[in-house]
C-alpha cells in the first residue's frame, strides 16, 4: 500500500506542469515565479536552471492522496496528504516548456545550455516540522537536488543527461487549467465563471467563499469597497474656504480597499491600501495574524497555512501574491496596478485603490470557460462544493453569458445588484440606511466581518495599533456624505452613457445667445457632474466600457487607459490559460552522444510539431531523425483517439573521421570483394570446365576398355583394317598388330573357350 501511495504521488507530480508560460502566469493558486529565475521578478540569472528563460516552480507542496490498486474507487473520498516534494518547469524565449528529454549529453554551446526544469525531492521552502530529512528549508532542497545538478549540469560537461534521466520533466498531457477572475478599478468584474458585468456599492462583501468537504477545506475571502474620493478638491483650499472635514468628498464609484483571506487551519491574511498621504513608503499593508508584517529583506515568507510574497520590481510593495497552500487558491493584489508612479510627473502618490486576480484550482469544479450546462448534475455525482461569492454571484445559475463581452446594460444592473447585495455584503456593513435583507443564497455563508473579528489565536494581538488600519476605512468621510443628496447612487450604463453625451455637448457648444441664468445652470453642472474632457473620453475609449467607467467616475485617464488594458489584457491571458492544448509529450528517445535537437530551443510535445534531430559539425546523423506529432483515430470508435508521434529508429551519431574511415574500408572490401568474386566465378567456370573433360575421357576411355563380342567383327573390316595397315606402316608390323589385337578367338566370351586357342 506504501508503495502505491509514492507511486500515485510522483504520478501526480509529473502531470503537474503547463503546456506554456501563459498558463503557468495564472495559475497562482499552483504555481509561483521562481525567486532565482523569473522574468516576473526580473531575475533572470537562473542559476539552477541555466539556460531557461522563465521557470515557475510549486507554490505548496505537492499534494497526494491514496490511489490504492487504481481499479476502483477507493481514492473519490480519501483526504489528501501534504509531501515533501516540489516541481520547477521552464520555458524558452517563446515561453515553450522546455524538456528534459531533449537534453544533450554534451553542452550545445557553454554559454547557451539547454537545463529544463526538474521535479525536487525537497521542497525548497521546507516541509512542516522543518526538522527531518527532505524538511529543512534551504538545505534539504540543496542537498538533494540542487548539488546534484552543480555537480552533473552546471560544472560538468557530459554527465547532464544522466542527471535528468533520474528528474525527467512532465509532459504536461494531463494539466488541468485553472477558473481564474479579476475585480478592477470601480469595479469591473470578470469572474471564474466568465460572467462579467461592473458593481459599485460600498461595505463589506463575501469575495469568496467555498465550503468544506471531505478532500477540500474551506475558504473565505472578503473584500472592501469604499467611496472613490474626489481628486477635484484642491486641498490648498484648506482653513480658507474648505473645512477638514469637507476635504474628503466621495464620489459615486467604489473602489477595492482591502482583502481578508483565510482558509481552514490557516492564518488570516489582510491586505488593504495605505490611507492618502502615507503611500510614500508602502503602499499596502500586509497584516497576518494581527502582526504587520514587512517585506522588504525577506520578500517570500511562508505562514500557518499560508504563502505570502511580494514583487520585487516596484517600490513600496505594490504587488502581493496570497496562497492559501492546501486549497491551492491563489490571489494576486496589486495597487493602483503595480504603476510606477516615480515615473508619472502629475502624481505624488499612487492613487490607493486595488485590484484583485483570483485563480481557482479544477478540483472544485469551476469550468474555466464559465460553461454552466451541467454545474447541478457534475456538483452532484462528484459531491463538489458550493463555489459562491463576487468571482461567482450566480452558483446555480446554468446559462451564463461567457461568450459575450461586457456592454452597458452590465453596469450596475438593478436585478444583478439586489441579488449580490441580498447574498453576499455583510450585515452592519455600508452606508446607513442600505439594504441589509439576508438572501436564501446565504444560509451556508458566514456573515462575521472578518475585518473587525480575529481568529481565537490572534485575539491576544487585537492591542496592536495596526489592527485599526485593518477594521478602519481608508476614506473616511464626514457623516453629512452619507445622507441626503450625497448619498451614493450608482450609476448605470444608460446614465453613463447620456451624462457624456450631455457633457460633450457643452464642451463643443458654441452658443452665444443664452438665456438668463442658462449659462451659469450650466456651468454649473459641468463643474458638479463632468469629467475635464468628455469629448476625448468618447474618442480614446471607443467601446471599452470599463474606460468609459473609469475614466468618467475616476476624472483621471490613466485610470481609464489602465482599466482599458488591464481589462483586455487578462481577457487575452484567460483565453490562452483555459485553452487545452492537444500534447504527444517528449520523445521519449535515448540521447546519444553529440546529437542535438534542431532548433534547441523549439517545441517538440505539441500536436502538429516537428521534431528533428542533428549531431555536431564534426558528427553526421544516422538513424530516423525527424519525428511529427500527430492523431491517431480508431476509426471504429471515434471517441477514441490519442496523440503519438510517428514510428522510427533510434537517431545517433558518427564522427566524420570514423565515417569517412568505414567509407574507405568500405571501398577497399568491396573492390577486394569484387575481384574475389570475378576469381571466384572464374575457379568455378574452369573448375566446371575441368570437370566436364575429365568426365568426357572417362567416357572415351571406357569406350576402350570394354570388350568386343565375336559375332561384332565382320571379315570384311578385317580385311579393310590389313589393307590400310599395309599401306600406312607396313606389312609385318600392321600383320602383328592385327594378330596381336584380333587374332585370337575369343568365343562367345561366356566361357573359357579362348583361354586354349592358338
Amino acid at each position: 500500500m506504501e508503495r502505491s501511495i509514492i507511486l500515485f504521488v510522483i504520478q501526480k507530480l509529473m502531470h503537474h506542469v503547463h503546456a506554456w508560460k501563459s498558463q503557468a502566469r495564472v495559475d497562482i493558486g499552483r504555481f509561483m515565479p521562481h525567486p532565482r529565475c523569473s522574468q516576473i521578478f526580473r531575475d533572470i540569472t537562473c542559476q539552477t536552471m541555466i539556460g531557461a528563460k522563465n521557470c515557475y516552480m510549486s507554490a505548496q507542496n505537492i499534494y497526494g492522496s491514496y490511489a490504492g490498486e487504481g481499479s476502483g474507487y477507493e481514492s473519490e473520498k480519501t483526504a489528501r496528504f501534504q509531501t515533501h516534494y516540489g516541481q520547477v518547469c521552464c520555458y524558452d524565449e517563446e515561453g515553450k516548456l522546455m524538456q528534459t528529454s531533449y537534453q544533450p549529453v554534451i553542452k550545445v554551446t557553454d554559454d547557451t545550455p539547454y537545463n529544463p526544469g526538474y521535479p525536487l525531492r525537497a521542497y525548497e521552502f521546507g516541509t512542516d516540522p522543518y526538522i527531518g530529512q527532505f524538511e529543512v528549508p534551504g538545505l534539504s532542497v540543496f542537498y538533494h537536488d540542487y548539488m546534484p545538478y552543480f555537480f552533473c549540469c552546471k560544472y560538468a560537461k557530459f554527465r547532464c543527461q544522466l542527471f535528468y534521466w533520474r528528474r525527467p520533466s512532465s509532459g504536461c498531457q494531463q494539466y488541468q487549467p485553472p477558473a481564474v477572475g479579476e475585480a478592477l478599478g470601480a469595479v469591473s468584474f470578470n469572474t471564474i465563471d466568465n460572467d462579467k458585468f461592473i458593481f459599485n456599492e460600498p461595505g463589506v462583501f463575501t469575495f469568496l467563499y467555498i465550503p468544506k468537504t471531505v478532500t477540500t477545506p474551506e475558504v473565505r475571502i472578503q473584500v472592501r469597497l469604499e467611496r472613490y474620493p474626489d481628486r477635484r478638491v484642491d486641498f490648498s483650499l484648506l482653513g480658507r474656504q474648505i473645512g477638514q472635514a469637507n476635504l474628503v468628498q466621495p464620489t459615486n464609484a467604489t473602489v477595492i480597499t482591502g482583502i481578508a483571506i483565510e482558509a481552514t487551519g490557516t492564518d488570516r491574511v489582510h491586505v488593504v491600501a495605505r490611507k492618502d498621504t502615507r503611500r510614500f513608503r508602502y503602499r499596502t499593508s500586509i497584516i497576518v495574524g494581527n502582526i504587520l508584517r514587512y517585506f522588504d529583506v525577506m520578500r517570500i515568507q511562508r505562514f500557518r497555512g499560508v504563502m505570502v510574497y511580494v514583487n520585487n520590481v516596484e517600490r513600496g510593495q505594490p504587488e502581493i501574491y496570497v496562497v492559501l497552500e492546501e486549497a491551492q487558491v491563489g490571489i494576486r493584489i496589486r495597487e493602483s496596478y503595480n504603476l510606477d508612479i516615480d515615473r508619472l510627473s502629475m502624481y505624488q502618490e499612487s492613487m490607493g485603490l486595488l485590484d484583485i486576480e483570483l485563480s481557482v484550482p479544477p478540483q472544485y469544479g469551476v469550468r474555466p470557460d464559465g460553461d454552466k450546462a451541467r454545474e447541478q448534475d457534475m456538483r452532484t455525482r462528484y459531491n463538489l462544493p458550493r463555489v459562491s461569492g463576487l468571482m461567482r454571484p450566480f452558483p446555480d445559475q446554468t446559462s451564463a453569458s461567457y461568450l459575450s463581452g461586457l456592454s452597458l446594460s452590465d453596469v450596475n444592473a438593478e436585478g444583478i445588484r439586489q441579488q449580490i447585495i441580498s447574498n453576499y455584503l455583510i450585515p452592519g456593513t455600508g452606508e446607513a440606511g442600505s439594504r441589509q435583507t439576508m438572501g436564501i443564497l446565504t444560509q451556508n455563508i458566514p456573515t462575521d466581518n472578518m475585518f473587525t473579528t480575529s481568529q481565537d489565536i490572534d485575539k491576544k494581538f487585537e492591542v496592536f495599533p495596526e489592527v485599526y488600519i485593518k477594521s478602519e476605512p481608508i476614506y473616511k468621510t464626514s457623516a453629512e456624505y452619507e445622507t441626503g443628496k450625497y448619498r451614493f447612487v450608482p450609476m448605470t450604463g444608460q446614465m453613463l452613457s447620456q451624462r457624456l453625451q450631455t457633457c460633450r455637448d457643452l464642451q463643443l457648444s458654441d452658443r452665444t445667445n443664452w438665456q438668463p441664468l442658462q449659462n451659469l445652470y450650466e456651468q454649473q453642472y459641468g463643474i458638479d457632474y463632468c469629467p475635464d474632457n468628455p469629448s476625448q473620453i468618447i474618442q480614446e475609449c471607443g467601446d471599452s466600457v470599463p474606460c468609459l467607467n473609469d475614466y468618467m467616475l475616476f476624472n483621471a485617464r490613466l485610470l481609464g487607459m489602465e482599466a482599458q488594458n488591464n481589462w483586455n489584457s487578462f481577457s487575452n491571458d484567460r483565453m490562452h490559460a483555459s485553452r487545452h492544448y492537444n500534447s504527444c509529450g517528449p520523445i521519449m528517445i535515448e540521447y546519444p552522444e553529440y546529437l542535438m535537437k534542431t532548433p534547441v530551443l523549439s517545441s517538440g510535445y505539441l500536436e502538429g510539431d516537428v521534431a528533428r534531430f542533428d549531431c555536431f559539425q564534426t558528427h553526421w546523423i544516422k538513424g530516423d531523425y525527424e519525428y511529427k506529432c500527430g492523431i491517431v483515430v480508431d476509426y471504429n470508435d471515434p471517441h477514441s483517439y490519442r496523440f503519438e508521434w510517428n514510428k522510427g529508429s533510434q537517431p545517433w551519431c558518427r564522427s566524420r573521421e570514423k565515417d569517412n574511415l568505414f567509407k574507405w574500408l568500405t571501398g577497399i572490401f568491396s573492390t577486394i570483394g569484387i575481384i574475389m568474386a570475378i576469381v571466384l566465378i572464374f575457379l568455378c567456370c574452369w573448375t566446371l570446365k575441368q570437370k566436364r573433360r575429365h568426365q568426357a575421357e572417362e567416357k572415351i576411355s571406357s569406350l576402350y576398355k570394354v570388350p568386343i563380342r565375336g559375332s561384332m567383327v565382320s571379315r570384311d573390316w578385317r580385311i579393310f583394317r590389313d589393307i590400310t595397315c599395309q599401306t600406312m606402316i607396313g606389312a609385318k608390323n600392321c600383320y602383328m598388330s592385327a594378330q596381336n589385337i584380333y587374332g585370337s578367338y575369343a568365343g562367345e566370351g561366356s566361357g573359357y573357350e579362348s583361354e586354349k586357342t592358338a
